[in-house]
């Protein structure tokens, strides 16, 4: 199957993953040029989104899109008010144009809510994005209470971000929801097979969830089929790519074992992280069953909410979870390990205590909960179709979301602070990747959990410290 990919962006987790994943589930991925991309701050040009698929759509066997690079040119583009709203309408206009004239080709859309605040790009941007969230967050609350310490607390948030900032902000809000809305339409008129509308960054109250009962009111009115609202962002891709491989195929079933408290919300999300794994099971036919010979081991945090990822978990929680995996892994099941503990990253103690984690079949840790959990169901789709576990992938994610958010990514970031650095937007990116090596080449041998010591090339993708580009070898 040759899929047609148009990613949320440049980053790994949306293009490596991607084609990584499709290839090994016996597809191909058709990603645009480097060229043709965004990075980092400099979006993709919509001229360019258009030529690509208006190029590879005709040869593809099915198409994963994402509104916010065809309308905007990527995450971080979509945050921003270089495009209007009648523009990226337009744009949106010029998709379905595209999809209707190709009906035979499946479409596997996702468009992203915008969260609470803006991009942090630099380490000032922090004290505005936490202000913005308040502000958020007491407006909702205050339009729902009337409360006076929430209106409070909306003046004074409101008093920490620059007023042009503020209207920016509502006008981004305003446009990227008619993107959602336009979307909604787009799934109405059978344009799509599946579409995932996806919210990033937020909390359980706040003006995205305004968005969102804009969105399902659409969404009820429009009596739409296969339209998926959940927390999430960079596992789309990946998804898509997954549920295009497994189109026409029967339900898989899988045993999920909650190891902790089933019920947590996590940091970054508004609802319980149980209902956002339901939700991406549906779309990509995934069938939660007891006893499966699949079996999906998720360790939640012992109490209360997720944690961030310096918060320590206690030894007692990681020996109960060892063992239960560990008797999955002898009863002869294929065992993935989805880590959401904790906040951007795997609690790094966890590996070590397991009897034999070479024989797990997959491993998830990163960013948020629902990130890490759709990237590692569309590895479990993707090793079914294979039948056979993507040790690569495996290898991959242990380098990244295990060593690297699990532990060296804290130690990068001290010593680059205590350099001068600013970690949201590197001075000197060529420097910083020089001491990411040198602490792999310092941990790796001694901490790798897996028997064979993998060939590892890493990189910093963006000039910022929040993600790597992991690529192993000789697994």
């Amino acid at each position: 199957m040759r899929i047609v990919c148009l990613p949320i962006d440049s980053r790994p987790c949306n293009t490596q993953f991607v084609e990584s994943l499709t290839q090994w589930g016996g597809g191909a991925c058709v990603l645009p040029a480097p060229a043709e991309m965004d990075d980092f701050r400099r979006p993709a040009a919509f001229a360019d989104s258009r030529a690509f698929l208006e190029r590879e759509l005709p040869q593809a066997d099915a198409a994963v899109i994402n509104l916010e690079h065809w309308c905007f040119g990527g995450l971080l583009a979509s945050r921003e008010y270089e495009v209007d709203e009648a523009e990226a309408l337009n744009r949106v206009r010029a998709l379905g144009a595209l999809l209707r004239a190709y009906p035979d080709k499946p479409a596997y859309l996702s468009t992203i809510i915008l969260r609470s605040s803006l991009s942090t790009l630099r380490e000032e941007d922090v004290a505005v994005y936490r202000a913005m969230t308040a502000y958020s967050v007491h407006t909702a609350r205050f339009a729902r209470l009337g409360l006076p310490e929430d209106a409070a607390a909306v003046r004074e948030a409101a008093g920490r971000i620059p007023p042009e900032l503020l209207a920016r902000t509502r006008a981004v809000r305003k446009r990227n929801l008619a993107v959602n809305l336009a979307a909604v339409e787009l799934a109405a008129e059978g344009l799509t097979a599946s579409l995932s509308v996806l919210q990033e960054d937020t909390q359980t109250e706040g003006l995205p969830r305004w968005d969102q009962e804009t969105i399902l009111a659409k969404m009820r009115v429009a009596n739409v089929r296969n339209v998926f609202l959940r927390n999430g962002a960079d596992e789309a891709g990946a998804l898509g790519a997954a549920q295009a491989l497994r189109r026409g195929r029967p339900a898989l079933p899988v045993t999920f074992r909650w190891l902790g408290r089933a019920d947590f919300v996590a940091p970054y999300e508004d609802r319980p992280f149980r209902e956002n794994l339901e939700s991406a099971c549906a779309e990509l036919g995934i069938q939660m069953a007891e006893d499966a010979e699949t079996v999906v081991m998720v360790c939640c945090p012992e109490a209360g909410e997720q944690a961030e990822s310096d918060v320590p978990v206690s030894e007692g929680h990681l020996r109960a979870i060892a063992q239960a995996v560990d008797a999955q892994i002898a009863a002869g099941r294929r065992v993935y390990l989805l880590d959401v503990m904790r906040a951007n990253g795997g609690v790094f103690q966890l590996m070590g205590m397991l009897a034999e984690p070479d024989r797990l079949w997959g491993y998830s840790a990163w960013n948020t909960a629902s990130n890490a959990m759709g990237t590692l169901l569309a590895q479990l789709a993707t090793d079914h179709l294979r039948g056979a576990p993507n040790r690569r992938f495996l290898a991959e994610r242990l380098l990244d979301d295990w060593l690297y958010q699990g532990r060296l990514r804290g130690v990068l970031t001290a010593r680059l602070e205590r350099a001068g650095e600013d970690i949201y937007c590197l001075k000197d990116k060529g420097r910083a990747e020089e001491a990411l090596r040198a602490l792999y080449e310092a941990e790796l041998p001694a901490r790798w959990p897996l028997k064979t010591l993998p060939a590892c090339r890493v990189s910093l993708p963006w000039p910022r410290l929040f993600e790597i580009r992991a690529e192993a070898g000789n697994v």
